[in-house]
């Protein structure tokens, strides 16, 4: 049966009118839970470091929907309050959706063999930026509708994963994310909204192409999670459901 206008079935926009920022929108998991929320109606900032690459984003986004690009490192200071200045400007201060996505796997070695600096570039990128951003971004948060934190961790840093021989700054680096995520969550309880969010081994730049799933899973999970009861908070989410820490 042929849908009818969108206005018809309100379930076909979830996210209808929804004030997003996404970190790392411009590849990967990244891009495909932009281009899925913005076609679920949500109106969307969209970061990533490479400012050439995420122009080339928004030119494939823009038919979809409302998306706006900042170029962002998260490495370098004042890129918090910078994406506070985009909220302020584009959204007039208020966020529902604060999505920390961008993540670095900057060594396949163990924690012994890697080079030296592995650990605190994956921390600087994957732990004290998403606490920098989360920081400076509250303000917007504690304006907006039903406010949430979604926070882009991995299986691979679960507390049966963590000890594995191999990416050991990337995965200690997600065990922090993920006792982050649960601190904050319990510092916002009823106030804002706090998960994590495991988008599977999937065919990404940091997966490779062995891997067994697709981004457009994983924005699909993204989805899900964005749409859970509003009291749902501090636990960890994949395709979903819930996972163990």
């Amino acid at each position: 049966m042929a849908s009818g206008p969108a206005s018809h079935h309100p379930t076909a926009r979830p996210l209808d009118g929804r004030r997003i920022l996404i970190t790392g929108a411009s590849r990967g998991v990244g891009l495909e839970c932009t281009r899925l929320f913005l076609q679920a109606g949500a109106r969307i900032i969209g970061a990533a470091r490479d400012a050439r690459r995420l122009a080339a984003a928004a030119d494939e986004l823009a038919p979809l929907g409302e998306f706006h690009a900042v170029a962002l490192d998260l490495a370098q200071p004042g890129c918090a309050s910078a994406a506070a200045a985009a909220v302020d400007r584009r959204f007039e201060g208020a966020l529902d959706i604060l999505f920390n996505n961008a993540g670095v796997m900057v060594a396949h070695a163990g924690i012994a063999d890697e080079p030296a600096g592995s650990l605190e570039q994956s921390l600087q990128v994957n732990v004290v930026a998403v606490h920098n951003l989360t920081r400076a971004l509250l303000p917007a948060l504690r304006q907006g509708r039903e406010p949430r934190i979604i926070n882009t961790s991995s299986g691979a840093g679960n507390f049966a994963s963590v000890a594995q021989a191999d990416i050991g700054s990337y995965r200690v680096s997600k065990f922090a994310l993920n006792g982050l995520t649960l601190s904050w969550a319990e510092s916002l309880k009823g106030r804002v909204a706090v998960n994590a969010f495991d988008p599977g081994w999937v065919k990404t730049d940091m997966g490779g192409s062995q891997a067994p799933g697709r981004p457009q899973e994983s924005a699909q999970g993204a989805l899900a999670l964005a749409l859970l009861p509003f009291a749902t908070t501090g636990r960890f989410w994949k395709d979903g459901k819930e996972i163990p820490w």
